[in-house]
């Protein structure tokens, strides 16, 4: 025999609600869920991407500073060996000058004793001497002159530039 219950429609309306309700709660946690879930890994996917796009930006970053040290010792070592052939040249053009110039006062010495030594010499040597001599005189203040141009020219220059 079945027992009748007082109310049953009742309880039977509550658990029915009640039935209700879980499944929307549970639907909407399940939506919910998945949607952020899916916004999850989306951002997880653009962090990713930054970070490999951070790592490539530091890379050529530091290629390109590689690249720049590189150059920057290309360019010391060649500065360096200007410097040293600058020096070589100076130094040989400074002994050539030395020579040249114990030369020009050798050959003016005999100009200017032409008429003194001639007991000590023969005639023909002192009077090669002297010409020689008279000629490097001319040519000296020759030479002389033109460097006093070149150097207005090139003062006049420098000062004449931006």
């Amino acid at each position: 025999m079945i027992a009748r219950m007082p109310y049953a429609r009742e309880v039977a309306a509550a658990v029915g609600v009640a039935l209700i309700a879980w499944l929307l709660v549970s639907g909407y946690r399940w939506a919910y869920g998945n949607g952020y879930n899916a916004a999850n890994v989306r951002a997880e996917q653009v962090i990713a991407e930054f970070h490999a796009a951070e790592r490539d930006a530091t890379e050529r970053a530091r290629q390109a500073e590689r690249r720049a040290n590189e150059r920057l010792a290309e360019i010391e070592a060649l500065q360096a060996a200007e410097r040293e052939r600058i020096a070589s040249e100076v130094e040989s053009r400074t002994a050539d000058l030395v020579a040249g110039n114990l030369r020009l006062r050798r050959e003016i010495a005999a100009y200017a004793t032409r008429d003194l030594s001639r007991d000590a010499a023969t005639a023909r040597e002192l009077e090669a001497s002297a010409q020689r001599g008279a000629e490097l005189v001319a040519a000296a203040v020759g030479v002389g002159a033109r460097c006093d141009a070149v150097q207005r020219g090139l003062i006049e220059a420098y000062e004449a530039r931006p």
